[in-house]
């Protein structure tokens, strides 16, 4: 078996299909809206530089992991916190842009939302690609290319921001349920930042509105007072359609889980695909005990599969190693298997772990058998076991501190029900 030191990963997959639809938008706006080159230039380039702040955010807000390996910055970007960094940047850099070139905002507006569109349908089919049985992606997806083909047939700015208001109140809609919230004790960050979205595009929308009216500041707020309760009657109708089909779903779901969680451990089906139980194993770890899979079995498992050669493993070994050191109370367990077979030697093996400071359980595979039971192609690749032995998310690549805390959390929001 054959590993490759790097790996597309689903990030890598969104920068690159970021890159590939900027380039179709920017003719598209071009030649079937017949916008101005120079207002798609703007928006291009402000894309462009928001994304290399969003990725790279990552060494200024984690400047400790990035000292102690750089290669780490390469594989991880700076999440939710990064991408409000981002807005604000392209908010600053937009506006300033539209005033030096006396740009129209109408025709900026006629030109930004299909495209804000255009490259949210593509990040949501990426995410549908890599898990089709996630209807709330499937059904974010649909709605970002319903409202891609609505704004490309519209152009009154007032009717383009009222799409993006009703857009993001459906996306909060489906985060909402996606992030187990009725169960959850807090809002997810996906949550707040669909919120925040719409908070901004209000504001935008109402300031628009004073600006481009003449008549008396009454009829005015009466406008907006009316759009205001228009929007909130439209989005408790729309409320009742998507929780139903949400609530459904997760209501499936808590049978499922409560149908495993009853069920005899040996009853389920084996394998190595989501809902399925682990195949259980036994290995020797560098310590010299034996350790097998169904020993930590009551606990939610991190089963990782790594190499000290492996780039991106060295990355993702800091990230897992405060997750570890922060959860090792709350009834998680990381299970770090080295693919022995393809060191050097199982010295080489000890003197990286030494030199790392892992503390978690790391098991060698000398072999390769259990690497192969799991059909790992590429390193790191990770599976969130559950506390029944369940596999319940599978991740190909690195992962950072918050996306370990974004698995474990959903298990346990998802238990909770």
């Amino acid at each position: 078996m054959q590993f490759g030191s790097i790996i597309v990963q689903g990030e890598n997959l969104l920068l690159i299909s970021g890159l590939l639809i900027s380039y179709v938008l920017f003719y598209y706006g071009i030649r079937i809206l017949k916008i101005e080159r120079n207002i798609m230039d703007l928006i291009f380039n402000s894309f462009i530089n928001g994304v290399l702040i969003w990725k790279f955010s990552y060494g200024v807000l984690h400047l400790d992991s990035v000292l102690q390996n750089p290669m780490t910055i390469l594989y991880f970007n700076g999440g939710y916190v990064g991408i409000g960094i981002a807005i604000v940047f392209m908010t600053v850099y937009t506006w300033s842009c539209i005033r030096k070139q006396n740009i129209p905002v109408d025709s900026y507006i006629r030109a930004a939302v299909p495209v804000y569109f255009g490259y949210f349908s593509t990040f949501a089919s990426v995410y549908v690609m890599e898990d089709p049985r996630n209807y709330p992606v499937i059904l974010q997806a649909i709605a970002a290319v319903s409202f891609f083909i609505a704004a490309s047939l519209m152009k009154r700015q007032k009717t383009l921001l009222q799409l993006l208001i009703w857009f993001h109140l459906v996306q909060l809609e489906i985060a909402l349920y996606k992030n187990h919230f009725v169960y959850a004790t807090s809002i997810s960050k996906e949550a707040l930042f669909y919120v925040s979205l719409i908070v901004i595009f209000l504001s935008v929308s109402y300031w628009l509105e004073r600006q481009g009216r003449e008549e008396a500041d009454k009829d005015k707020k009466k406008g907006w007072r009316n759009t205001t309760i228009k929007i909130t009657l439209g989005v408790i109708i729309l409320s009742f359609g998507i929780t139903s089909i949400l609530a459904n779903q997760q209501e499936t779901k808590r049978i499922e889980s409560k149908a495993a969680a009853s069920a005899p451990l040996n009853s389920g089906k084996i394998g190595i695909n989501k809902g399925q139980v682990a195949p259980d194993f036994e290995l020797l770890s560098i310590k010299g005990d034996k350790w097998k899979l169904s020993d930590f079995r009551g606990k939610t498992v991190i089963l990782n599969f790594w190499a000290s050669w492996c780039p991106p493993c060295k990355a993702e070994i800091p990230e897992m190693q405060k997750f570890y050191e922060n959860n090792r109370n709350n009834n998680v367990e990381i299970l770090a298997v080295n693919l022995t077979n393809s060191e050097r030697s199982p010295d080489a093996v000890k003197d990286f772990v030494k030199d790392k400071g892992m503390t978690f359980n790391i098991l060698l595979d000398q072999q390769g058998e259990i690497s192969n039971l799991y059909s790992v192609m590429t390193i790191p690749t990770s599976y969130i076991i559950d506390k029944n032995g369940v596999i319940r998310d599978k991740h190909i690549g690195p992962m950072s501190y918050e996306m370990m805390d974004n698995f474990i959390s959903n298990i346990k929001n998802s238990d909770a029900n």
